[in-house]
């Protein structure tokens, strides 16, 4: 994964709180929305819209469409940490700390605060959207999960239904280099065809990918994952080849093949796991989606239009 993409999935889950927490409705004269009485700050709305722009990968959004969207995710957010708030749901300090020490990690030196400053977001915000993106999901750890099971009888109807899925596909095992410049990918380029093995060490110097300080190693994928227009590449390499440089709306991408897995057949008993917990996922979306349902239908939820119109998208 590339670093921005790592860092917007955590952002796309977080579940920042855009306004004072328990704060009630005095008018709030630069609100975008009142939530049961708290209100959506037009900064907060300008943040998200922002955000939003610098994590999306595809242009051409139509304006109207993204100012819906993104006020109706904080309007969600919002209505989930009232709920939380209300059934004493929360969690430590510790917790945030831990989270944002992991995700910190993930990123080999300078390339943590260079993307926390590409997406003018500062730790003490990265650490806010992190307790309550952990609040929400104790909320549903919680309130909705219990409620959600599956059993054998669904998952062996579920794998009639599908045969497909007892076909496993072609993976391959493959380490990735990314850096910002097509100048420097080429650069490194040059340096891996005289040294085609010190691709791992180039990894851990080089590359701002995440896995960087792995070696650069993606692990095991299979085609159509991540993002195909770039990874499907490595299905064309043969092994302990390196490709071409590659450009994505993340930087540019070199790839090693080290190791490939033909496609086989897979029995009901070695299907069995894999099936129950992608059914465990869909039933638990499907409740969390009836459960946010549930807090909107109960909701007094005010929009000003005027105030949604005057922000640039």
């Amino acid at each position: 994964m590339s670093p921005r993409l790592a860092v917007a999935a955590a952002l796309a889950l977080s579940a920042a709180a855009p306004g004072c927490r328990g704060a009630k409705d005095a008018g709030a004269p630069d609100a975008v929305a009142v939530v049961n009485g708290e209100p959506i700050p037009r900064a907060a709305f300008e943040r998200e819209l922002r955000q939003f722009r610098l994590g999306s990968v595809e242009g051409g959004t139509d304006p109207a469409l993204l100012q819906k969207t993104v006020l109706d995710d904080l309007v969600t957010r919002t209505l989930l940490l009232q709920q939380a708030r209300a059934r004493n749901v929360g969690v430590g300090q510790e917790d945030v700390e831990r989270a944002y020490l992991r995700l910190r990690a993930e990123y080999p030196g300078t390339a943590f605060d260079d993307l926390l400053a590409q997406e003018k977001l500062s730790a003490a915000e990265l650490r806010a959207r992190l307790r309550d993106q952990l609040t929400t999901e104790k909320l549903f750890h919680d309130e909705v999960f219990p409620r959600v099971q599956v059993s054998d009888e669904e998952v062996r109807a579920w794998l009639e239904a599908h045969p497909a899925e007892l076909e496993e596909p072609e993976r391959v095992h493959a380490l990735q280099i990314v850096v910002r410049t097509r100048d420097e990918a080429q650069r490194v380029r040059d340096e891996l065809r005289r040294k085609p093995q010190a691709f791992g060490d180039l990894a851990r110097r080089a590359s701002i990918g995440p896995e960087g300080r792995n070696g650069g190693d993606l692990g095991w994928f299979a085609r159509g994952g991540g993002m195909p227009e770039v990874f499907d590449a490595c299905f064309k390499l043969p092994l302990n080849a390196v490709s071409d440089v590659i450009p994505s709306p993340y930087g540019y991408h070199l790839f090693k093949v080290v190791a490939r897995k033909p496609g086989a057949r897979r029995s009901l008993d070695q299907a069995r796991p894999a099936a129950a917990q992608r059914l465990l996922r869909e039933k638990r979306a499907r409740a969390q989606e009836e459960y946010v349902a549930a807090l909107r239908a109960q909701a007094t939820i005010r929009i000003d239009g005027a105030a949604v119109a005057a922000v640039r998208p």
